[in-house]
């Protein structure tokens, strides 16, 4: 800041003016003058102002610092024009700037200046910050016009997203938002004197531009939910890796006593689980007037499936037959659309399971904007093998008579009690006391693509039996994610039965690698020392519906007609081998190996020993002797050997085994009448197999009641010989029951009389 002072000489000047001024108004009369009166000192200027910065309107406080002075006049902007006279005057500034004040003081002896330069700063208002912007609703790629109303702003800072970033700094600024989405905006206006805030919440909003693209989209990558960008590729195709997965219906979540897929309703959140979901994807740029088209080919698929739509949860059918059906376009044009599609019709030979949608929009004109098209495959059942863990064992209660299972029922009773296996009597009274179990079904798995992984669904698959027991299946099993199989064959032939009705585990037979293994089943064959053939098989429908399937199909039939019954598990099984490379073996009848241990006994003096000790009842208890001495017998079980020897001969070429896969165990056989043939001792190859989690297997084995040399020396020979398939970590067990009056005197055995559901191993089977 600058003071200006008058300086000596100049005060000098002015003093003497100011004296010949005081002498010439005197008058001449001489009194007045000349007397030599008081003299008085020049005034000295000096003040201060509080406060030195101020915004316009604010008043200014001067106070007045000066010595001797009894006038004033003060400049407060420095123009030369004096604005106030008082000694402490206010004052208010209307303009900012900073300004120069300057105070002149006077007295009778003369004046004095004070100049303060830049003394006073005088700031604007702080600005009101406001905008506007147009438009406040764009397609995305639009610009939007942002223009400024703020009141004293000099300075603009644009946030167009709300993030905390600064995005423009002009006043009325342009903007293109990169994304859809509702943009908060903020401006900051500034100057000077400061700040001020506008904050438009939810401002603008910026719509995606209207598609044109035509989408529909599955869970092609399997990952249980159908994502727009990774479904995209190979959606119309299957590989090992990519393609969509839908269910076959047949449960029955609701408990009614009906396959869920035989009405029109989604019967609650867990039949709406068993859809699989298609999206129709939002296509906002369809044209009003056109139309939305889903064709559903091969025509084999049309009957067979069923699309619901999803109305804000509500699920209602849109599609059961027919060649394509419409969605309304204002429906596409609002919104993604999701729908459900299940599987209402049984694989067979006219229908592989396989769908195709294409969706197709058109104008109004018909002419096509374009089409998608995805592939589903409905999840083939999986019969079990006897290599899967057991969780089950079911056996039908026989409580009375000679042929009661009371013995057997109380060893396998214990077993699963003691190995973690659930245990469940199926009453014999409710089903006329028919215990053919086995035969009357064959439980399965279906396996889906989910978000937690594999979705597992047990299922049982209901054989053309026609007999009492058949109905348990339905009874017992079926229930919320248990399906159904109904039968479907009409013939009621022993060969359509369960017994007739088994799973080679996991092989490669040089030419096809079968991982989840392959169906055998036993068909026509000649009988034992005659010419005659038995062309009797399974129902071809059922065969159908194996290679439809395709996982374990087609079927392997093998000679199983030359047996009274015909079943295969007559003479084979399939059993785990943890000690054997492919860790399964074939427990295989041998009536060869049946008759040397026999001939051993006898040679050893034994040939007096009873066979089939105290079953005198229909005259079954005999003696080595006696077998061996029976030529026709010797005879008959010559051509059992000889019949099994092609069939092993067969298995071989067809599975890729070797002889080494095979554990022979004896068995010898009887004619029965016309040469056709039954187990003459309890069949120890009819077992069953109980894989435990742990690593363990027991083998339910028929007690074949040969001689004692001390000990049965038929099952002596078969426990060495399937207890040598396990390893000390993984060690199978062979537990003996009594099968003799309630199962073997009927023509079958242990595993004829039971079923049981089973885990199925690590894996998916698309893979």
């Amino acid at each position: 800041m600058h003071a200006i002072f008058v300086s000596a000489r100049v005060v000098t000047l002015l003093s003497v003016v100011t004296l010949l001024l005081a002498g010439c108004g005197g008058g001449s009369s001489g009194g007045g003058g000349g007397g030599g009166g008081s003299t008085t000192s020049l005034p000295i200027a000096e003040f201060t102002a509080s406060p030195l910065t101020v915004q316009v309107g604010s008043p200014v406080q001067f106070t007045d610092g000066s010595t001797g002075a009894t006038g004033w006049q003060w400049d407060f902007n420095s123009d030369g024009t004096p604005e106030d006279y008082g000694q402490n005057p206010s004052h208010v500034y209307t303009a900012p700037g900073i300004y120069d004040v300057t105070l002149q003081v006077s007295n009778a002896a003369g004046i004095n200046t004070r100049l303060r330069m830049a003394y006073i700063t005088v700031t604007p208002p702080p600005p009101v910050a406001e905008f506007v912007a147009s438009p406040t609703t764009v397609t995305l790629g639009s610009s939007v016009q942002f223009t400024d109303q703020s009141t004293n702003a000099t300075a603009w800072s644009w946030d167009f997203n709300n993030d905390g970033t600064a995005d423009s700094a002009a006043q009325n600024p342009a903007h293109v938002y990169s994304a859809a989405g509702t943009y908060t905006v903020v401006l900051t206006a500034s100057n000077s004197g400061g700040s001020n805030v506008r904050t438009r919440t939810a401002y603008i909003t910026v719509n995606t531009p209207p598609s044109t693209t035509v989408d529909i989209d599955v869970d092609t990558d399997r990952n249980g939910s159908v994502d727009n960008a990774a479904d995209e590729a190979g959606e119309e195709t299957w590989s090992t890796t990519r393609g969509a997965v839908f269910y076959w219906n047949i449960d029955d979540d609701d408990n009614n006593a009906q396959l869920d897929h035989s009405d029109t309703a989604v019967n609650g959140a867990s039949d709406a689980l068993d859809l699989a979901r298609i999206v129709i994807r939002q296509m906002s740029g369809a044209p009003s007037g056109g139309s939305v088209t889903i064709n559903v080919t091969p025509a084999a698929a049309q009957s067979n499936v069923r699309i619901f739509q999803n109305n804000g949860g509500t699920w209602t059918s849109v599609y059961s037959t027919g060649g394509s059906f419409t969605l309304p376009v204002a429906a596409v044009q609002a919104a993604d659309i999701e729908l459900g599609i299940e599987c209402r019709g049984r694989l067979s030979s006219s229908w592989d399971g396989i769908v195709f949608l294409t969706l197709d929009v058109r104008d109004a004109a018909s002419v096509s904007l374009g089409t998608d098209q995805v592939r589903l495959r409905c999840a083939p059942p999986i019969m079990n093998t006897n290599l899967w863990v057991a969780d089950r064992y079911y056996i039908v209660s026989i409580t009375s008579g000679t042929s009661n299972n009371t013995a057997a029922r109380t060893t396998i009773q214990a077993l699963c009690n003691s190995a973690g296996i659930t245990y469940q009597e199926v009453p014999g009274s409710s089903y006329s006391n028919d215990r053919w179990l086995q035969d009357s079904s064959e439980p399965m798995t279906v396996l889906l693509p989910s978000a937690g992984g594999r979705r597992r669904v047990d299922s049982v698959l209901q054989l053309a039996r026609y007999r009492a027991v058949d109905a348990w299946c339905q009874n017992i099993l079926w229930d919320p994610d248990f399906d159904f199989i109904q039968r479907f064959a009409s013939t009621q032939v022993s060969q359509n039965y369960g017994g007739n009705l088994e799973v080679v585990p996991p092989h490669n037979n040089g030419t096809t690698n079968y991982p989840w293994g392959r169906i055998i089943t036993g068909g026509p064959s000649t009988l034992l020392g005659s010419t005659t053939t038995d062309n009797t098989a399974m129902d071809s429908l059922y065969k159908q519906f194996f290679t439809a399937c395709s996982l374990q199909g087609p079927s392997l039939e093998i000679p199983a007609t030359w047996l009274a019954v015909g079943h295969v598990d007559e003479f084979l099984a399939f059993v785990p081998a943890p000690s054997r490379a492919r860790g399964w073996a074939v427990a295989f009848a041998s009536p060869t190996l049946a008759r040397n241990i026999l001939q051993t006994v006898q040679s050893s003096g034994g040939g007096n020993l009873t066979v089939f000790a105290g079953r005198t009842t229909n005259g079954w208890q005999t003696t080595v002797n006696a077998i061996l001495g029976d030529a026709a017998l010797m005879t008959y079980n010559t051509n059992a050997q000889a019949k099994l020897d092609t069939i092993k001969q067969q298995l071989i070429t067809q599975c890729g085994l070797t002889a080494a896969d095979f554990v022979e165990l004896p068995v010898l056989f009887e004619n029965v009448g016309s040469n056709y043939a039954a187990a003459l001792n309890p069949g120890v190859t009819n077992l069953v197999s109980l894989p435990l989690a742990n690593g363990t297997t027991h083998l339910v084995v028929p007690d074949p009641e040969g001689p004692d040399q001390p000990t049965d020396v038929w099952a002596a020979a078969t426990k060495t010989a399937l207890e040598a398939l396990g390893t000390a970590s993984n060690p199978v067990q062979v537990t003996f029951v009594d099968v003799f009056y309630s199962y073997h005197d009927l023509l079958g055995e242990i595993h004829c009389g039971t079923n049981n559901v089973r885990t199925p191993p690590a894996g998916n089977w698309w893979d």
